[in-house]
């Protein structure tokens, strides 16, 4: 390959290269600069040694977090009350930490990946960047965000998360990264050829499984008459007691017109107050469900013991069922370590900051028209918990997902637009139609295949409602969940080793 450069030029085209990673995405989505991104990052690290393969890593995880997460210093400065000096430092400090997976990941391709011949660092870097993936959206760091994967939501290798899930996308899509880097910096003709004719294929069977979900057979249709409120309440008057009245008054008033739907949601945490505080309120929405015939679904925190409380769902109707959150926000409904950092500034004593994760023995909410999967805010970027869930439901009963939030703390930034995009590979992934109510937006009703049926843009307080004729489709994801991408590695893997020698 073209030698990558040495010393500041390398660290500065890796961090060139991590900041227009995020461009791949929402709202922008061009998604070929994302492969483009992880091309560069690939071809940099390329015989170098540990210590500046490491930095190479730094470098590219400071850019790729930089622009692509920088949206958390809204919610660090604005509604944390932190001074933009300290908002900055956290954000940064915040940065950094995500951008270690990156420097472990330039020391594994330095220290391992380099010795072997190009098929097998090709598969030997693309797994350690799945490894790497799903170690962040899990334990202490949780933050399953930019994904690679999701950048195909408008792309051609969407089909494929109907089989493999998001992480199948972003596998395949950074072996597609390190072929193009072949076909742009090899110097052999004939490997250059080969490369492009292999990246061809993989878009082609890619592009293929997409047509072919798209024009599937749908198994299941029914029409469901649904109201989504989308109240747009300041996140600053939301816990203040002062407020609390002409919330829930106005929430009353946004519903009056909807009694008699099939479904009708509030977002996350709607009603500002543990469940135990308005058990009259909820005892009027119940009445007003039942009486009208409408199931209704509802965001409220649940409040077990002093120090026992959760995120949570309620439905009310002829059917009821509540759901606690089991994936939390780390700073924002959890604090690690919080026994020692409590305290020490606004942003580490949010409201409502000391929630305990619900079980994961939780199941579907089931009705007599659907079963409904539920996903409070951040828990649909959790692939893996929505097929759980949807392993859980009547295989004979409609399904959809239902995803309530509350992405006010992240202001006029790319972060709900993307959090918006996740849901949307959701329903790619799963077959199933996504019903999204949220606080300030972006609520909508996505199809079973990602796309947007209706919504309502940020920043307005609005209802969507009507009549939505919704289908179901099978997907191999949903029955058989990472299985299947775990045996396809595993092969690759013993591949690479029986042809490692370079």
């Amino acid at each position: 390959m073209v030698k990558s450069p040495q010393g500041w030029l390398g660290l500065t085209l890796a961090l060139i290269a991590g900041a227009i990673y995020p461009l791949g995405f929402a709202p922008l989505e061009w998604w070929p600069v994302a492969i483009f991104s992880v091309a560069t990052f690939w071809w940099l690290l390329n015989g170098q040694t540990k210590k500046y393969a490491m930095a190479i890593g730094f470098s590219y995880g400071m850019g790729y977090f930089g622009v692509g997460v920088s949206w958390v210093y809204v919610s660090i400065n604005t509604f944390g009350n932190a001074a933009p000096p300290l908002a900055v430092l956290l954000t940064i400090l915040f940065i950094a930490l995500l951008s270690l997976f990156f420097v472990l990941l330039g020391w594994f391709n330095s220290r391992f990946i380099n010795r072997y011949n190009l098929l097998a660092q090709i598969i030997f870097f693309s797994t350690a960047w799945l490894i790497l993936d799903i170690a962040r959206g899990s334990g202490f760091v949780s933050f399953p965000w930019l994904y690679l994967g999701y950048s195909q939501t408008s792309g051609p290798l969407l089909g494929v998360a109907s089989y493999l899930g998001v992480h199948g996308v972003t596998f395949l899509l950074v072996i597609t990264a390190c072929l193009v880097t072949l076909a742009l910096t090899h110097n052999n003709k004939k490997t250059r050829s080969h490369s492009i004719l292999v990246m061809v294929v993989l878009l082609m069977l890619g592009t293929s499984s997409s047509l072919y979900e798209v024009k599937k057979d749908t198994a299941q249709q029914k029409t469901l008459t649904i109201a989504l409120i989308q109240p747009n309440i300041d996140q600053h008057k939301k816990w203040d007691r002062n407020y609390f009245t002409p919330i829930v008054k106005g929430l009353f008033d946004q519903t009056e017109n909807y009694w008699g739907a099939d479904l009708i949601v509030w977002p996350e945490a709607a009603i500002p107050a543990f469940d135990t505080q308005v058990p009259g309120i909820l005892y009027e929405l119940d009445e007003l469900a039942k009486s009208s015939g409408s199931q209704f679904i509802t965001g409220i925190p649940m409040l077990e013991t002093r120090d026992e409380y959760y995120a949570g769902i309620k439905m009310l109707g002829s059917q009821q069922a509540d759901y606690q959150k089991q994936q939390l926000v780390p700073f924002g409904e959890y604090v690690p370590l919080g026994e020692w950092i409590r305290g020490m500034i606004d942003f580490f004593d949010l409201p409502m900051s000391s929630f305990t994760p619900g079980s994961s023995a939780q199941t579907a909410m089931k009705t007599a028209k659907a079963d409904y999967l539920p996903a409070i805010c951040y828990e649909i970027a959790f692939s893996g918990l929505m097929q759980q869930l949807a392993t859980s439901t009547d295989p004979d009963q409609f399904k959809a997902i239902v995803t309530i939030s509350n992405d006010t703390w992240f202001g006029k930034s790319w972060g709900p637009i993307q959090h918006f995009q996740i849901a949307k590979m959701r329903a790619i992934e799963t077959g199933l139609p996504v019903i999204r109510s949220t606080n300030n937006g972006i609520t909508a009703i996505i199809d079973d295949k990602g796309r947007v049926i209706n919504q309502i843009d940020r920043f307005q307080s609005s209802e969507l409602a009507g009549a939505f004729l919704l289908e179901n489709r099978n997907t191999w994801f949903r029955e058989h969940g990472y299985w299947s991408l775990l045996i396809l590695v595993m092969l690759l893997i013993i591949t690479a080793f029986a042809l490692r020698k370079r």
